[in-house]
């Protein structure tokens, strides 16, 4: 009995060890079956291609936020624009007044390039090539890393940016930019469709401020730039009405009296210079004068999307004229593809006064032979 006994015991003992073994062998080939599908599944997704680093993460990233998020906040409403003249004669340049900026953006806040510039890696020692060939023509270094601007401040297409706004040269009352995006440095408060510039134009500005900032200017900031067909027909129609309210007419000297700069020649309701008393402008007298300042509908530089008017004063005045930044800039506009439009001594080719802070984008080559040359526009393209 003890023999049986025994004899069954290691039978049971080696049909246990025989399961143990199958299941252990089991194990191992689904152990070996799950590395091989991980293996494949690894080279088909390319999980081991070390060309996919963070800098693809950054940039998959930062494409949600490209130009394209913002062309769709485009504003045509221009119901913000109110039907009544702004009643101060301080405000010249088409755009609201400014009681005072200590609102306004820090010059830190300008956005980094870098979301918009997913080529610009594989053609930097082209455009490096390109600015320092720049560089030594002119015989002035970039202060700023120009890496990410080259492209911006000299397109291939320049070209398409020399064009002339102006009556002779109105856009249609339907135009509007095609590449719109938000305007670097916009001054806080402005009406969002003032605050939308030309893609390039805008990246070309951008690189300009920054120079600035180096250089200590560093509270310039854009109060308009983009403006609609209907916004400039508002805003020149509300500077007849406010003109024809606030100005005088001396019929003795045959002058026009703007009294946002000329207070001194009233004196009592009559001209300081001859004595003769003065009357309030006709609406054909008062048109005239705001047509050296300001323009109609469809033939403003603000529809193109191409320009901007920057300074750093509560409000856009001749103030700024003398200032060390307005002198800063118009000297160095043309290095980053700008020129001061409305020049001093020109208003008898531009139609328009002098504007110490208006600026257009034509690109750097255009702008850097007007510079040299002592062009305008209108001049420059005949």
């Amino acid at each position: 009995m003890a023999t049986k006994r025994t004899t069954n015991y290691r039978r049971k003992k080696r049909n246990k060890n025989s399961l143990l073994y199958i299941a252990l062998s089991f194990l191992v080939a689904a152990i070996a079956v799950g590395v091989i599908i991980v293996c494949i599944l690894a080279e088909s997704e390319g999980w081991f291609d070390s060309s996919n680093d963070v800098s693809d993460v950054s940039k998959d990233v930062s494409n949600e936020y490209s130009e394209d998020s913002l062309n769709n906040s485009l504003i045509t409403d221009v119901s913000y624009i109110s039907e009544e003249p702004d009643e101060s004669v301080e405000n010249i340049s088409g755009e609201p007044d400014v009681s005072d900026i200590s609102d306004v953006s820090d010059i830190s806040d300008i956005s980094d390039i870098s979301d918009v510039s997913d080529e610009t890696s594989d053609k930097e020692p082209e455009q490096n090539d390109k600015t320092k060939a720049y560089e030594d023509y002119i015989g002035i270094d970039y202060a700023i890393d120009m890496t990410k601007y080259e492209q911006y401040v000299a397109p291939k297409n320049e070209k398409d940016f020399l064009f002339l706004v102006n009556p002779d040269n109105p856009l249609s009352k339907d135009f509007v930019p095609a590449d719109l995006v938000k305007c670097t440095n916009i001054r806080a408060g402005r009406p969002a469709e003032w605050s939308k510039m030309d893609r390039t134009a805008n990246y070309a500005l951008e690189a300009f401020l920054l120079e600035a900032k180096h250089y200590g200017f560093d509270d310039i900031t854009v109060t308009n730039a983009y403006r609609s067909y209907a916004s400039q027909n508002s805003l020149f129609t509300n500077y007849v009405k406010s003109d024809l309210k606030s100005d005088y007419y001396c019929d003795k000297c045959n002058e026009y009296i703007d009294v946002s700069y000329e207070k001194s020649k009233v004196k009592n309701g009559k001209c300081a210079v001859c004595g003769e008393k003065l009357r309030r402008p006709t609406k054909e007298e008062t048109t005239a004068h705001v047509l050296t300042y300001s323009t109609r509908a469809g033939t403003s530089e603000h529809q193109s999307g191409l320009c901007c008017d920057m300074h750093n004063l509560p409000a856009t005045t001749s103030a700024f004229d003398n200032t060390p930044e307005a002198k800063w800039l118009a000297k160095n506009a043309h290095r980053f593809g700008f020129i001061l439009r409305y020049p001093e001594g020109k208003q008898h080719i531009t139609g328009i006064k002098h504007e110490s802070w208006h600026f257009r984008f034509v690109g750097r080559t255009a702008a850097t032979e007007m510079y040299e040359r002592g062009l305008t526009l209108d001049e420059y393209l005949g």
